[in-house]
């Protein structure tokens, strides 16, 4: 099992356009309906099935896997990713939070497992930062389009 969980601050350049919770909220949102503009290894994706208002199942090729999973919005909180199919089966997290210095933040956490890897091997560990390193990429640069968004005035209207 490949658990990590890695907290970032939403504003910490003041340069950039700030972000309020409502709009990484609708960010969130956009990025699990859709997340080609967000995470560049993801090159598909198709919502398959609607199950309510905050929940829906979606398909995404991510580096080349094709993997199926079941999305729950707790609105202006958390994205939750279920992998219900793939070679890496799970959970991901997205939470908007306060962080320890009461900033806004963006709280990305994975617990998986990894299909025909021991756990605890040096391949798991492998796997693991491999990871890690790619959802540190993946926050950076869901922060980044929220702020494209934003000078589109796209982010706003979204809904």
């Amino acid at each position: 099992m490949v658990h990590a969980s890695r907290t970032i601050k939403v504003n910490a350049d003041p340069k950039e356009p700030k972000l309020t919770r409502d709009l990484v909220w609708r960010g969130l949102v956009m990025k699990a309906e859709n997340p080609l503009p967000f995470v560049p290894v993801i090159t598909s994706c198709r919502v398959v099935e609607r199950q309510g208002p905050d929940r829906f199942i979606r398909e995404i090729v991510d580096k080349g896997d094709r993997i199926t999973e079941v999305v729950t919005l707790q609105p202006q909180k958390m994205v939750k990713f279920e992998r219900i199919s793939g070679r890496v089966p799970g959970t991901i997290l997205n939470e908007i939070i306060a962080d320890a210095d009461g900033d806004l933040a963006l709280k990305f956490t994975f617990t998986l497992s990894v299909e025909g890897v021991a756990p605890g091997s040096a391949a798991e560990r492998e796997f693991a930062d491999a990871m890690e390193e790619g959802y540190l990429m993946a926050v950076a640069a869901t922060l980044k389009a929220m702020r494209k968004l934003v000078g589109e005035n796209a982010l706003s209207a979204a809904s």
